[in-house]
């Protein structure tokens, strides 16, 4: 591979040399050399919207925009002459003339700054002290860089009504500029085109066409629009007047099996937003509705478990974690290895799973743990847990020629994989989708089979070939379009299925799940499977399943060598001495037992009450480390302290064991657990190291009573939907009544 050559320019009386294909706006940010911009950002399109970013090139007449203009060998570039000065002051007169600016001049503005915080909850907003993006609005900056210190035109207050209407976020389109940031990353990054520009001249605005509210248009609620806003046009409804955080932590999405990358929002020990990473390798910063909005919500609900809680006749007694250590450590120390089931979430970090499974088999003795995805597979755990140990890397997509996507809808979840497959199609790749209902990938699709889960099963078959004996009659409107399809599908040699959450409400999903298990192994197929259990990898590598050793599976020689587990015998409905749940929300379905053990952040819903009550701290309180749905390990950093007396799952659980055989889990810090797992799976703590997995068999019989798998897309995390998170917050309540009414899925 030849390197790449590169190009010697002059900017500004200096010489430098930067890649082809860069524009002279990216240079000069290369080298630090400022220019104004309020419409170009990287990663998007250039524009040219606002014009400030002119400059002077030898050789060009007039003023060429920097953004626009691509950089050549020998080029002559000046950024900062006094014509340019002057013409920048009148092109940012022109854009404050329509948007509210009598603050940017005032000469008190540092008294308001100081003094007069509580102003800015406005339902009219007339200048930056009354803007929830005050000290945060790129316009400020650009206007003190510029040093425009008071404008010759009159100002016109464009007067559009305050959009509220629609969930997550607030449009006030007074204080939009029309830089076209908010269109190009609907429609160019996101893929989604929701966003448009409406009308013309003075009464120009950005929106959904037709009036339609976002909702009734498919917005994903990404939440792009709102990161990449300069102005306060665009604001988050539950961290708009909270002012510039103090600081940012990068950590992983616990929400799906993606990982994305989240950049916390942290002011004064609370997580205020989420912004996305745009230079992160896994997602590009394609963060979905849930990463970008539901964090804060979530970690800060006012019906967080705040202390150690013990059940009497009369409700619920706060006492503190020397008595809840001693109480749990008193019902465990001798309780029989069979009469004890512990029931971890796949929600965990890897560090928690870890110490739960060392918890039950050396200090109880007993390999009796569960997990939620027991009661919702049943007897098809096996098969799916199989599938999934065998699911390729998400970027397989980038390459294929063929998408076949079952039961899967990226509208609120899985964005990466929705908008690699987006891509996909547009370059040519055929996408043939496969539904109960409309989703966001028909638009782009060769084919939508719409049609009931009764019939996935054969279609399924005679798509791929897996199995077509008896299909062909069910589907005799769609004849042609399936032969059409069968064909290419042999023909093309890099295909992809994606199968979706849908798959596994499906009545038919064992015989589902086998011919995709039979296509991936004969058929030449990759398959990407986008569950709702987030550290499902994590969960099977920690050995936090009922006969599975930690590391078994983990394939360290290429090879699947296969590892078998029999459930058959573990009895999920039998009666029990005591359950400890960890992380598990769904109480009603466990057995009977003596004493319950709840170790949690949030209540649980179900009408069941546990005797014990511990308060986990949460994802944001705490570090580790998961396994995302490719098997890379990504960590998860502390960005608060854990929410009054909360503390890791791994901390409870240590201090219990400790407490019952002292020595055998002595761990002071998570590092210390992370050591242990290294020196049990090699290599393990390569952060960002992708672990290959073999082969897994796991017989199990469906346990009596078990609940229906939940509904497509919902949010769930640790258990607990967000609907009981938010319970009693009529205005987000609403909002999520809004996403779960929508007949493309729910968050």
């Amino acid at each position: 591979m030849t390197k790449e050559k590169k190009l010697s320019i002059t900017i500004d009386n200096r010489t430098v040399e930067v890649r082809p294909h860069l524009t002279i706006l990216e240079a000069a940010r290369t080298h630090n050399i400022y220019i104004p911009s309020l419409c170009a950002m990287e990663h998007l399109p250039s524009y040219g919207a606002c014009r400030l970013c002119v400059v002077e090139v030898d050789g060009l007449r007039g003023f060429p925009t920097s953004c626009t203009t691509p950089v050549e060998d020998g080029m002559v570039i000046r950024t900062d002459t006094g014509e340019i000065r002057t013409l920048r002051q009148e092109v940012l007169k022109l854009l404050l003339s329509e948007h509210p600016a009598s603050c940017l001049f005032c000469t008190e503005q540092d008294e308001c700054k100081d003094y007069q915080g509580t102003i800015r909850k406005a339902g009219v907003i007339t200048g930056c002290r009354y803007c929830p993006n005050d000290t945060r609005c790129e316009l400020q900056q650009v206007t003190e860089r510029i040093g425009l210190t008071e404008t010759s035109y009159p100002v016109y207050y464009r007067n559009f009504p305050v959009e509220k209407n629609d969930p997550f976020y607030d449009r006030d389109y007074n204080l939009c500029i029309l830089c076209g940031r908010c269109v190009r990353v609907c429609n160019s990054v996101r893929l989604n085109g929701t966003l448009s520009f409406k009308q013309r001249g003075k009464i120009t605005t950005v929106g959904p066409a037709f009036d339609r509210t976002h909702l009734e248009a498919g917005c994903e609620f990404c939440g792009a629009c709102v990161t990449v806003c300069p102005t306060g046009a665009l604001s988050t409804k539950t961290s708009k007047w909270y002012g510039k955080p103090d600081k940012e932590v990068a950590t992983t999405c616990v929400y799906c099996p993606v990982g994305c990358t989240l950049k916390l929002q942290v002011r004064k020990s609370e997580v205020l937003d989420v912004l996305p990473d745009y230079n992160s390798a896994l997602d590009h910063g394609f963060i979905c509705v849930k990463g970008r909005f539901a964090v804060p919500e979530y970690v800060h609900s006012s019906f967080r478990i705040p202390v150690p809680q013990r059940i009497t006749p009369l409700g619920y007694n706060d006492i503190s974690w020397d008595e809840a250590i001693a109480e749990a450590a008193e019902r465990l120390a001798g309780v029989k290895p069979d009469s004890f089931l512990m029931m971890v979430s796949p929600q965990l970090t890897n560090e928690d799973l870890f110490v739960a499974q060392q918890f039950a088999r050396q200090i109880i003795g007993s390999d009796q743990i569960g997990s939620p995805l027991l009661y919702d597979l049943g007897a098809d755990t096996g098969p799916f847990v199989n599938l999934v140990s065998q699911s390729s890397a998400f970027d397989v997509i980038d390459d294929a020629e063929a998408v076949l996507a079952i039961g899967f809808d990226s509208t609120y979840d899985y964005a990466p994989i929705g908008i690699g497959t987006k891509k996909a199609a547009q370059r040519g790749a055929v996408l043939v989708t496969i539904n109960s209902c409309d989703t966001n990938l028909d638009m782009l699709s060769e084919m939508a089979f719409t049609c009931g889960t009764e019939k996935w099963s054969a279609l399924v078959g005679l798509l791929t070939g897996a199995s077509a004996q008896g299909a062909a009659p069910l589907f005799p409107t769609w004849k042609k379009d399936i032969a059409g399809i069968q064909g290419i599908f042999k023909k093309s040699t890099r295909k992809v299925i994606i199968a979706g959450p849908g798959l596994l409400a499906a009545p038919q999903r064992t015989e589902i799940i086998e011919k995709l298990l039979k296509v991936k192994e004969k058929g030449g197929w990759d398959i990407i499977v986008a569950h709702p259990y987030s550290n499902l990898k994590g969960m099977l590598a920690m050995g936090a399943f009922h006969g599975i050793k930690t590391g078994a599976i983990i394939n360290e020689n290429g090879q699947a060598e296969g590892v078998k587990g029999d459930l058959s015998k573990f009895d999920l409905t039998k009666g029990c001495t005591v359950i400890y749940a960890v992380g598990v929300s769904d109480l009603d379905s466990l057995p009977d037992c003596d004493y319950l053990i709840y170790q949690n952040a949030l209540p649980s819903e179900s009408q069941r009450r546990p005797d014990l009550l511990l308060p986990a701290a949460l994802f944001t309180e705490s570090s580790g480390t998961v396994i995302n749905g490719e098997g890379r390990i990504l960590p998860v950093n502390k960005a608060v302290e854990p929410y009054r007396s909360a503390k890791p799952d791994w901390w409870i659980l240590n201090a219990i064991g400790e407490r019952i055989k002292k020595g055998v889990m002595k761990y002071a810090q998570v590092q210390s657990v992370q050591k242990e797992i290294a020196k049990t799976i090699k290599g393990f703590p390569g952060v960002k190291k992708r672990l290959e997995f073999s082969r897994i068999d796991v017989k199990m019989k469906t346990p009596k009573g078990a609940p229906k798998m939940r509904k497509q897309g919902q949010f769930n995390y640790r258990g607990i939907p967000l609907e009981a998170v938010v319970k009693g917050m009529k205005a987000i309540e609403e909002r999520i009544e809004l996403i779960s009414g929508s007949n493309r899925g729910a968050i």
